[in-house]
């Protein structure tokens, strides 16, 4: 059985200021469709068993497009395109 949350470490520097390397984020699995503005996990298109920490930008007829705050340090949609609805995890509740 899925549990409806999941806890996840923030690594790496994409998301900064938002959230910094270390910091562990509470997640809730689904209910509604994303917004744009949410952070949300999402599973790597290219490699689906890595997952990154992003945020909806928009909707575009493919997908969603998903970025990092920090664009320098960002792996996101401008490398990988929009990603479908099956590949975003769920939306970051808070932080600790």
């Amino acid at each position: 059985m899925k549990l409806p949350f999941g806890r996840y470490r923030v690594e790496g520097e994409s998301m900064t200021p938002a959230l910094s390397p270390g910091e562990r984020v509470f997640v809730r699995h689904w209910v509604r469709e994303p917004r744009e503005g949410d952070l949300v996990v999402v599973r790597d298109p290219r490699w689906p068993g890595r997952l990154l920490l992003k945020r909806i930008v928009r909707r575009a007829s493919e997908g969603w497009i998903v970025q990092g705050d920090n664009p320098e340090a960002s792996t996101d949609s401008r490398h990988f395109g929009a990603v479908s609805r099956e590949l975003i995890v769920g939306k970051v509740w808070f932080r600790y």
